[in-house]
């Protein structure tokens, strides 16, 4: 096997035997269908001819026509007929595929879910994960399941240029029970999520009971057999015997603890094994597999009259030909680290290369020897001391952090001043807020502050978090915050996490631990990542959607993060983006010598598609903004974890040999793909897989899901293999991880931006302008 160098993709489109998709490629017999055609004049004309053709056309619109497709040779000509040629409309016949795959489905027995990509539960008794693990206790939790899911997308693109089906699986938790009968047999709801019959979906004859119980709010109260409800738009209270709780994870385990009497432990982690049975990369395969072969057994699905379509089985898991063929893939190498801004001091690891050659900046740090101030509430002083002895000089005999956090990052030493107070309880933010202020006053302002908190304080908000509060506090005095809680401090094994926080304290303290090599380019490019937050109060509260941008760009070889913007609102993120590139192109501009006969690309990670009038505004705004340069390029890239697409390997063996809840062992990771592979699935997709085996924590822990990069067709630099090799790279540039992460560092960097300064600015007296002048160069975010 070629290698890859520093992450530039190997010889394109090498073929990986043993790499599979979840994706059944479809064969069709006959290379065109004839249809009728009418123009499309109104929404209302479509909808008319779909509900007077059901079950003898299928209706689409095409453009600005309106296409109905005969399915048998008898069926009436409807408008003008026209000959369609199957790989000149691919959309439109993976829409005929689509209405086949919605009768198959029925006529396999399910109800659906969806119609618009296919859905239905598996809720055949064999198939209740939970019955089948329950024992004794099944009787106990009659009502209650756990069922598969799965979801059929038509798609006109995917690898090696097939058009074919991706096959979505999930598990899908359900009460059978409803809240009546929950409350009659003593279980409390107040406060939880209900769902109930609304009405707003019309019935459907073939459509799940399910589907027409919608969200409706959260209980306050029960009187009198109603439920009444806050954070409901639509309803103020629904009778309890017609609705259900929510089947959230956490409600579910709750309702299995009460049913159980507490004894929902060793049932739990039963469960655990068998749906990770079903989620997996094995198990999964293998019901995806089941599925494909189901529906190919009644042979050829007729998508129009003179048109059938055979479905294969998932592509990769089959010999070459209709039902199989390979699933190519780019291989990209792990990047290369560097320590120095020469470029000579590198290393494969970052742990490794950081403890034996040194931060990135260690000749320019300062300061060299910083002062931390700890705030802790009193009644935690004691391991609070411990634990920061340990920070400072190191964990004898771990495996890692052995040397403490001046030594690993080549500083002189570092003062440690513990501050201890009295708080009353989880809530008392006052005595953080007043704490951090008398510190402040006692002594010479701080370079950082690491402030204690507990579990039972992470989801408080606004003016009740201690750890916002001090935040908002400590940095509106100039001094960075990192937040450890008394939880973790009491961990065994305590070195990985001070390695972790090491790493963010030096960051967020200004400095730079490591870079990543860049592959050299003719042209000087920025990479410019735009996140996003939602800040809601409730389920149903109108959420504020906070976007966050960071820069990095490309020098002397090597990425180096630039600009960090504070938080914008969604509707003024453009000009938020003009001002962070114009301080960003300033700086690099000045840094680098750039001259005006020189060539740029920005590359633009951004959190959603983007319209094509956001995208033309972006070009025009930025193209203002370069016109002193020969010549700009663009590519908008979506960076999206939210798809159903997944990649196997079935030569990966897995990693170990752990023991499972049921005694039996498994390796960690099998059929689990290594980190790089980057597959395109059409001229603007590509999938990129970012977490390997060794990225897996438990043996149960379900397939990792790749990323979709989707290129905006507004974009002038195209090459996708290119931006998929680059985005990798940013997957293991994060400081707040020695670890590589799900996401590249200009999507993490900016919806933690976003995420926290959309929290803070809920945070009396803050003022986010602060981050202008303190916290220019510092990760405060991490």
């Amino acid at each position: 096997m070629v290698e890859a160098v520093r992450g530039v993709p190997a010889p394109p489109h090498r073929a990986a035997p043993s790499l599979v998709a979840n994706f059944l490629p479809v064969r069709f017999h006959g290379q065109a269908f004839h249809a009728g055609v009418v123009p499309f004049d109104s929404r209302e004309r479509l909808h008319g001819l779909r509900a007077e053709l059901q079950g003898t056309h299928v209706v689409a619109r095409e453009g600005n026509q309106i296409v109905c497709v005969p399915l048998t040779a008898d069926s009436r000509l409807v408008g003008t007929e026209e000959k369609f040629a199957i790989n000149d409309f691919r959309h439109l016949t993976m829409r005929l595929v689509r209405e086949a795959l919605v009768n198959e489905v029925i006529g396999m027995g399910y109800r659906l879910r969806s119609f618009k990509q296919p859905c239905f539960v598996s809720r055949f008794r064999q198939q209740d994960l939970l019955a089948q693990c329950a024992g004794d206790q099944r009787e106990a939790l009659a009502g209650v399941h756990v069922f598969p899911q799965y979801r059929l997308d038509a798609r006109a693109n995917g690898p090696s240029a097939r058009m074919g089906i991706v096959v979505g699986l999930k598990t899908r938790y359900e009460f059978d029970l409803t809240v009546r009968e929950l409350l009659d047999r003593g279980f409390g709801v107040e406060g939880r999520y209900v769902l109930a019959r609304t009405g707003e979906v019309p019935f459907h004859p073939h459509l799940d009971e399910c589907a027409y119980r919608k969200l409706v709010g959260a209980v306050e109260s029960v009187r009198t057999g109603r439920l009444h409800l806050r954070d409901a738009p639509a309803v103020s209270e629904v009778d309890a015997g017609e609705a259900w709780l929510e089947g959230r994870l956490d409600t579910f385990q709750d309702v299995v603890a009460f049913l159980t009497g507490g004894r929902q432990g060793p049932l739990l982690e039963r469960l655990d094994e068998e749906a990770f049975a079903l989620t997996g990369a094995e198990g999964r395969l293998g019901r995806i597999t089941a599925l494909a072969r189901r529906l190919a057994r009644g042979g050829p699905l007729r998508i129009a009259a003179d048109v059938e379509v055979e479905v294969g089985v998932p592509l990769g898991n089959g010999s070459t030909g209709s039902s199989g063929g390979h699933v190519r893939s780019t291989p990209f190498a792990e990047p290369t680290f560097v320590f120095d801004p020469g470029g000579g001091k590198t290393d494969k690891s970052a742990q490794r290369g950081l403890t034996r050659l040194g931060p990135f900046d260690s000749e320019s740090f300062s300061p060299r020897r910083p002062r931390i101030l700890v705030m802790t509430p009193r009644a935690y002083q004691g391991s609070v001391e411990v634990f920061m002895n340990q920070f400072r000089r190191g964990v004898p005999n771990a495996k890692v952090f052995t040397e403490g956090f001046a030594r690993k990052y080549r500083l002189t030493d570092c003062d440690i001043r513990i501050e201890a107070f009295d708080a009353t309880g989880p809530r008392d933010a006052t005595a953080y807020r007043d704490a951090c202020l008398a510190a402040l006053d006692r002594d010479e302002k701080p370079h950082l502050a690491i402030v204690i908190t507990s579990e039972a304080q992470q989801d408080l908000q606004g003016d009740d978090s201690p750890y916002l509060v001090a935040k908002s506090t400590l940095m509106g005095q100039g001094v960075p915050v990192q937040e450890i809680q008394y939880e973790t401090i009491g961990r065994g094994d305590i070195a990985y996490p001070l390695d972790s926080m090491a790493l963010q304290c030096y960051a967020k303290l200004g400095g730079i631990p490591f870079v990543i090599a860049a592959p050299g380019t003719i042209m000087h490019e920025l990479v410019i990542g735009i996140g996003s937050a939602h800040i809601k109060a409730s389920r149903f509260s109108a959420p504020e959607r906070v976007v966050g941008i960071t820069t990095v760009f490309s020098a002397d070889g090597n990425y180096l993060l630039s600009n960090m913007s504070r938080e914008a609102d969604y509707d003024r993120y453009p000009e938020e983006l003009l001002r962070a590139l114009r301080v960003c192109i300033d700086e690099v501009k000045t840094r680098n010598a750039w001259r005006p006969e020189d060539a740029i690309r920005l590359i633009f990670h951004v959190f959603k598609p983007l319209k094509d009038t956001e995208a033309d505004a972006v070009k025009n705004l930025v193209s203002g903004l370069l016109a002193e340069f020969r010549a700009v390029q663009f590519a908008f890239v979506h960076v999206s974890e939210e798809h159903d697409w997944y990649l196997f390997d079935t030569a990966a063996q897995g990693i170990g040999n752990t023991a499972m809840p049921s005694g039996r062992r498994q390796p960690k990771g099998r059929y689990v793909p290594q980190r790089g592979h980057a597959v395109t699935i059409s001229s603007c997709e590509v999938l990129l897989t970012v977490a390997g085996p060794y990225d897996i924590k438990r043996p149960t822990h379900g397939l990792p899901r790749p990323l979709l990069l989707k290129l905006h067709r507004a974009s002038t630099f195209t090459d996708i293999e290119y931006l998929a090799g680059q985005a990798f790279r940013f997957t293991a540039m994060s400081w707040r991880r020695f670890y590589p992460s799900r996401s590249p560092v200009t999507i993490m960097y900016s919806d933690l931006i976003a995420s926290l300064l959309g929290q803070l600015r809920h945070v009396r007296n803050w003022n986010a302008d602060i981050l202008r002048t303190s916290f220019r160069t510092s990760r405060w975010f991490l």
